[in-house]
């Protein structure tokens, strides 16, 4: 099978996880299957899930301290790659799969499985941990950027789009779609992974996509996700004037859906007063003394 992307147009899938209380462990897979479905039967190619989604499996484990979260998770890593994989092969899709927890051999990570159509499986780590997940999780991070089959797709996770330069490394490399999976627990910290997003879209000229997990988790001491996705595109013609291509509702699972086109960016690229990208030079920025 084919591992570029569709083009010159490609529908993407932004999807916000509720979180909910399951029972048993195949509650968790067909709340999986159904999201996903939600975004093939809207035409999506790629469908780009939220960091973390798996904590919804904690629900199996009653409650307990925040340490132990990584314990009962990580088991569940080689599932979750078998069944994103045939995900994306039987519906011929690219699935972004958010983030969840494997292991590696310098530690834990935390990391976002790719899954291409062909049966392909990426993977990109959390490259900078927030404080918790140092302190409580005791996760390995800084594992660099990955280069995958189509290098026009790139992730990042959460926090990690807030440093311009990690953005800037993929688009060098050839990103124009920078997918941002991301589980916050307060307005502050949503707003945050969003205005950087944006930030990312304008200064590289690229589009992101910004997914969120929703909904209390209420257990090992992990809040309530805050947040809604969002489809991202330069401020720029002929893109939208909020730069906003689709964006679901608050707080609330839902699936947002937008056609994305590599044509149309590679004219914002070039047209206008404002072209970022092509006025990018390190030697504009002297420090005069």
């Amino acid at each position: 099978m084919d591992t570029s992307l569709p083009t010159p147009k490609t529908r993407v899938a932004a999807v916000s996880w509720g979180v909910r209380t399951i029972s048993h462990v195949d509650e968790f897979f067909q709340h999986c299957n159904s999201l996903t479905l939600e975004a093939v039967r809207g035409g999506a190619n790629i469908v780009v899930f939220p960091e973390l989604f798996e904590v919804e499996l904690l629900s199996l484990f009653g409650d307990g301290a925040e340490r132990d979260v990584v314990g009962h998770l990580l088991p569940f890593y080689d599932k979750l790659d078998e069944h994103l994989k045939q995900l994306a092969i039987s519906h011929n899709i690219v699935i972004v799969g958010g983030s969840y927890l494997r292991p590696h051999t310098k530690g834990t990570v935390n990391a976002s499985t790719i899954a291409w159509n062909s049966g392909a499986l990426l993977y990109q780590p959390k490259n900078c941990s927030t404080a918790w997940e140092k302190h409580q999780w005791k996760l390995h991070s800084e594992m660099g950027l990955q280069q995958l089959p189509d290098p026009r797709l790139g992730v990042l996770i959460c926090y990690d789009s807030e440093f311009p330069e990690a953005a800037r490394a993929l688009a060098e490399n050839g990103v124009e779609l920078l997918c941002v999976p991301s589980y916050c627990e307060s307005q502050h910290s949503h707003q945050r992974v969003l205005w950087s997003s944006m930030a990312r879209a304008v200064e590289n000229e690229q589009f992101v996509v910004h997914t969120s997990l929703v909904g209390p988790i209420e257990r090992f001491s992990l809040g309530t996700g805050y947040g809604r996705s969002t489809i991202i595109a330069p401020c720029k013609d002929p893109f939208p004037d909020s730069g906003f291509l689709a964006q679901s509702a608050l707080n609330e699972e839902s699936v947002a859906i937008a056609d994305i086109s590599f044509e149309d960016l590679a004219l914002c690229r070039t047209n206008g007063d404002a072209r970022p990208w092509s006025d990018r030079k390190v030697s504009n920025w002297p420090i005069l003394t």
